[in-house]
């Protein structure tokens, strides 16, 4: 450990002397940015989908507040950054509680200098992120607090058009109505926001503002509501004007406002296939554009058409197409990004340190060994850190090992994915539990497990039954589903195997996992270390140096 970091440290002064006048030269002018400037250059970032370049001027303009007695503008500044920080951190990272500890910052800084405009997008961006948990949560379930969270949003606004009647105020009131007017729409709750839109057509007509979008959904709007429901698709048909306010993906966003809104008229009216016809047009669409949260919504509502119509089949298919989406979009992993720009703020702290050591020597000399002094420092407490990390991660490991007998003694595994079907909420009936004796002595006596082409269809077979029943004896009985319990006893053979050294000590890693059913080794990893919680080739290296003798099969308690 020590000789790496002086390897590291060698490195680091021979690099700093190169650097050093470029470096300073750019942080330099970086630094005398105005406020304004970096609020551009925030905004600029974000609307170009540069999430690590956003999140780094974000966290330093930030940084700022608290510090030093801030004027006017430097508070915007900084309230503009918080705000920013909760919207990446919504629609980067899908980090629901970042995102809102940031909006209560940014919300306290408005509160404290009176930035009203900021007041209400804050207002309005935290509805938005209770309805985008809620639609992820709650598979796009209707909740009176996200229409409750818009109308006030949409008062706010009001109130600031009022006051204030600027190009960009009006924008964000069209915004907040557009959003009620398509949730009022798609959950036939048109009711519920009449006072709302009244007050938003009373609003154009007195400030003289007019959008052909806002109007078309107005007036669609208004004919839903009386029950015209044919007018109100042919509103709907009518060309969407693409107007300087709206970039690509706003563009597309908003155009799957309009068909989905389009799809409930037409499901109202009795037009069940036209509007089937138009959800499907609109899935491939948003794929075409990989607009993957519009996609979801547009899938959850082509299951629940199937659903309605009893096709039992196609919803199924589309609910586990929704399903699947949604562990994808999800799960997208923007984990390296956020390291990114935790690693690029530190070093922003480091070298903004060597900025003012700079301006108070007046030393070339200086500032560059007090970089390396700063640098140095850092790394030690790394070093120092990764140690105790190391040390505790050891520690863990002989309790983690304590765990392994126990399950070894005959435990069951719970499940990695907990099924969220109505069927798996109910408990398992005779039959189930009988079926799942016959299924559990086929797979652990059966050697066509461990064949790649093994499926549900072929236990089904095996056992005398359909593979629906199989699959809902798994369901119901071990709370997983096929493929789960499949790899399980698969990697618990894997794991015997790997141990096995006087039958397969020459098989390589990607022997044993083709032996037990794996196409490749990389898929075999992945499935080895969320179960075992060890690579594969770490958990035989344990082995073969005596620090595991059984089988390891962890209970996954954080799923």
């Amino acid at each position: 450990m020590i000789r790496y970091f002086f390897l590291v440290l060698t490195a680091l002064c021979a690099l700093t002397g190169a650097a050093r006048a470029t470096d300073n030269r750019t942080f330099e002018k970086f630094y005398n940015l105005s406020p304004e400037d970096f609020i551009d250059r925030i905004k600029d970032y974000y609307k170009h989908d540069y999430i690590d370049s956003a999140m780094l001027c974000a966290n330093i303009q930030a940084s700022k507040y608290g510090k030093n007695k801030l004027t006017v503008e430097e508070a915007k500044a900084c309230c503009t950054a918080f705000r920013y920080r909760g919207l990446i951190y919504l629609w980067g990272f899908y980090d629901y509680q970042n995102a809102f500890e940031n909006y209560l910052k940014a919300e306290q800084i408005a509160d404290k200098y009176g930035f009203e405009r900021l007041q209400n997008l804050i207002t309005f961006n935290k509805a938005v992120l209770i309805a985008t948990r809620n639609n992820l949560e709650n598979n796009f379930a209707y909740n009176e607090n996200v229409m409750d969270g818009f109308k006030e949003a949409f008062l706010r606004a009001l109130e600031l058009t009022n006051s204030n009647n600027t190009a960009s105020i009006k924008k964000h009131l069209k915004t907040v109505a557009l959003n009620l007017l398509y949730l009022a729409i798609k959950y036939d709750k048109a009711n519920e926001v009449t006072s709302e839109i009244q007050a938003f057509r009373e609003v154009q007509k007195q400030n003289g503002f007019h959008d052909n979008n806002a109007e078309m959904f107005c007036q669609a709007f208004e004919y839903y509501q009386a029950g015209n429901y044919d007018e109100a698709n042919k509103i709907f048909q009518m060309p969407i004007s693409r107007s300087s306010l709206f970039n690509d993906n706003a563009f597309v966003q908003f155009q799957s406002m309009v068909k989905i809104a389009q799809y409930a008229t037409l499901f109202k009216s009795g037009k069940k296939a036209d509007a089937l016809k138009l959800l499907l047009q609109q899935e491939q669409f948003l794929r075409e554009n990989d607009m993957p949260f519009e996609l979801l919504e547009a899938l959850q509502l082509v299951w629940q058409h199937y659903e309605t119509e009893g096709n039992k089949a196609l919803a199924n298919k589309y609910a586990l197409l929704y399903y699947t989406t949604k562990d994808e979009f999800i799960n997208k992993s923007r984990v390296g990004k956020i390291d990114q720009a935790k690693l690029n703020l530190e070093l922003e702290e480091t070298r903004e340190r060597i900025r003012e050591m700079s301006y108070r020597q007046q030393v070339q000399t200086i500032l560059l060994w007090s970089a390396v002094f700063i640098t140095l420092l850092a790394l030690t407490i790394l070093a120092m850190l990764y140690y105790n990390y190391r040390k505790t991660k050891r520690t863990n490991r002989l309790l983690y090992e304590k765990n392994i007998a126990l399950l070894n003694e005959g435990k069951e595994l719970r499940p990695r994915i907990e099924i969220s079907a109505p069927q798996a909420q109910e408990g398992p009936s005779q039959a189930d539990l009988d079926l799942l004796d016959r299924i559990t002595a086929v797979m652990e006596s059966s050697p066509e497990v461990y064949n790649e082409d093994f499926s549900r269809q072929r236990l089904a077979e095996l056992v005398g039954s359909n593979y629906k029943a199989v699959s809902r004896a798994i369901n119901t009985c071990k709370g997983c589903n096929f493929n789960v319990l499949l790899n399980e006893y698969r990697i618990k053979e894997a794991c015997r195997r790997l141990m096995d050294s006087d039958t397969y000590g020459n098989y390589t890693i990607e022997a044993i996992a083709n032996s037990v059913g794996y196409k490749s080794r990389s898929n075999f990893a992945t499935i080895f270390k969320e179960i075992v919680g060890l690579t594969p080739s770490a958990f035989q290296k344990m082995h073969q140096q005596g620090k595991l003798t059984q089988p390891a099969i962890p209970r996954e308690e954080a799923l």
